[in-house]
């Protein structure tokens, strides 16, 4: 049957079923046979399609061709005519030239394209047409099938993570051991049950003798990060814990930096240098994220920004700040706070402070609650040793300013910060006093070690007196829906019951308190130059009434290592680093 006949008789089968009732089987039919003719048409017509193209072109270049040969004869007889009669020829031949020009130019060239240009289009979407025919033939490939070559076995894991060990412990230049190291914490970090597998092949060990024989400083900080990841943690340098937990509060925090001050002069030492863990909350997470962090400031330094950042985030417009509060849930300018702390505390991971040979652990806490239940999350720039869980879920791959941003997002005052599959608010939703968590954590990383003393910063109260009137407590029954929100979230965040727990389990020696009384109690936006003078004034006033308890608290921090314990840190280095 030929290809006109074929597409009459399609016509007139159109025409028949369209007066027809509908039928499946025949509109299937119907399709095969038309999908046939187009393959058929575009294999049988297309070799046409381009020999007419292509004689189109061929005809196309001898024209120009012949206008070529024709323009230079003639240009060579102006040119022979011009040297006899030069003045009188340029008059003439100027004319013929100026006539001629329009018919050279690209112009004519697009004419005479638009005449193949049609048979080019359909040449070039015919092929197409018919491999999209093919393509609905082809069955769908299942996708366990296309993940077969992105999935890594545990053979290949574990045969690469004894690989990257093994050049480290065969490195000799300090290029190359920096490499290796490098590609551990890269591999690690790609594939996390690796970490397991360096572990149980010795990689801590390899480690410890790299740092003992290498004397460059870039290469022992690459490797402290290494074992912070593997969940290795130094001796420590002290006779036992020394733990520092900061309440939240928000410009309150002007009290912790006051009594700071006061431990630092009686000491003689910087903060960290005072403390083994320091663990903080909402204001007190960016204390320790400064105090414990890579861009460490002093207690002065931190003072003054502490009140220049106070005073650019809290100065909001009452208009502004409620069109927030109604668009995002959030009075203050989150956006601004976040380009603030990324200023401050740069960009760096949390892992990575561990490089600094006087860093501190620390940690700061927040709260989940996109969970059924909301939960506290423990941001670590250290990974709990293997063997061992934590009661508290966390992670050290975050940034340190997500970590101060997660904790210190207070429901109405920010908006909630999402990072990965979690949403975090403020930290002090769950424990506003991160004490009881500290201890917690320290014990995972130093579970042999006693706890020499542990440091607790409030950021303030007022006197509460529990005789309370007839009159007041009526009032209180018939107190608001609002009035009993705040008592039920000034409840949630209590700091004081914490206190009392440890104050009752810890012995006087070890657990120090300092919360000092306020003339106010002033909200967390506060920026007003008096009340925060009042604030410090406060801090002054406490300080001078319990002067010896931090005198006992600094003697306390400062005892030294015995000698029969450093004799036993000596030999767990050494049993570590020969494997026994």
């Amino acid at each position: 049957m030929t290809m006109h006949s074929r597409l009459k008789m399609l016509g007139q089968l159109k025409d028949f079923f369209n007066k027809s009732s509908y039928d499946k089987n025949l509109q299937l039919m119907l399709n095969k046979e038309w999908l046939d003719f187009f393959q058929k048409l575009t294999y049988a017509q297309i070799d046409t399609i381009r020999k007419y193209s292509l004689l189109d072109d061929s005809k196309t270049q001898q024209e120009q061709d012949e206008k070529k040969i024709a323009q230079e004869k003639e240009n060579a007889v102006q040119k022979s005519v011009a040297t006899t009669l030069p003045t009188i020829e340029e008059k003439v031949t100027a004319q013929p030239q100026a006539k001629q020009a329009p018919v050279e130019p690209q112009a004519a060239m697009e004419t005479k394209e638009s005449y193949y240009y049609l048979p080019q289009v359909l040449a070039a979407m015919l092929p197409r047409l018919s491999n999209k025919s093919k393509e609905i033939s082809v069955p769908a490939i299942p996708k366990w099938k296309t993940n077969l070559q992105t999935s890594v076995t545990k053979n290949s894991i574990m045969s690469r993570t004894r690989h990257i060990l093994n050049s480290i412990a065969t490195a000799e230049s300090n290029a190359s051991k920096w490499r290796r190291i490098d590609d551990l914490l890269q591999h690690i970090e790609q594939f996390p049950e690796a970490r397991h597998h360096a572990v149980k092949d010795g990689g801590i060990r390899i480690l410890l003798r790299t740092r003992e024989l290498t004397k460059d400083e870039q290469i022992r900080g690459t490797i402290r990060e290494a074992l912070a990841v593997l969940g290795h943690v130094d001796p420590l340098p002290a006779r036992g814990i020394r733990i520092l937990a900061i309440d939240g509060g928000g410009i309150r925090g002007v009290l912790v930096i006051e009594m700071l001050k006061k431990l630092e002069q009686l000491t003689g030492k910087k903060v960290y240098e005072m403390f083994d863990y320091i663990c903080g909350v909402s204001t007190g997470a960016i204390l320790s994220a400064v105090l414990g962090g890579h861009k460490r400031k002093s207690l002065d330094e931190i003072s003054v920004l502490y009140k220049e950042l106070s005073t650019k985030i809290f100065t909001q417009s009452p208009l502004r700040g409620t069109s927030n509060l109604v668009w995002s849930h959030a009075y203050y300018d989150t956006a601004l706070w976040e380009q603030m702390l990324q200023e401050h505390l740069g960009d760096r991971d949390l892992i990575k402070t561990t490089r600094d040979p006087i860093a501190p652990k620390f940690s700061v806490i927040s709260a989940v609650v996109n969970h059924e239940r909301v939960m506290a999350y423990v941001f670590r720039n250290y990974a709990i040793p293997i063997g061992v869980e934590s009661q508290y879920m966390g992670s050290h791959k975050h940034k340190l300013w997500e970590a101060v941003r997660a904790s210190a997002a207070a429901p109405s005052y920010f908006e909630e910060f999402k990072c990965g599959e979690y949403l975090h608010q403020d930290g002090g939703i769950m424990v506003n006093n991160p004490c009881a968590v500290a201890i917690h954590e320290a014990k995972q990383l130093w579970p042999n070690s006693p706890i020499q003393c542990v440091v607790s910063f409030g950021t303030g109260r007022t006197p509460f007196n529990m005789n309370t009137c007839a009159e007041d407590r009526k009032e209180a029954s018939a107190s608001s829906w609002k009035e009993k929100f705040y008592k039920i979230l000034d409840s949630a965040t209590d700091t004081e019951a914490v206190h009392t727990m440890l104050n009752d389990l810890l012995p006087d020696h070890v657990y120090y308190r300092f919360n000092p009384y306020l003339t106010e109690m002033l909200t967390m936006t506060e920026i007003r130059p008096e009340k925060i003078s009042q604030l410090e004034q406060d801090a002054a006033m406490y300080i001078r009434r319990n002067e010896e308890k931090f005198q006992k608290a600094a003697k306390v921090i400062m005892q030294q290592k015995t000698p029969s314990q450093s004799v036993v840190d000596w030999a767990k280095l050494q049993k570590n680093i020969l494997g026994i």
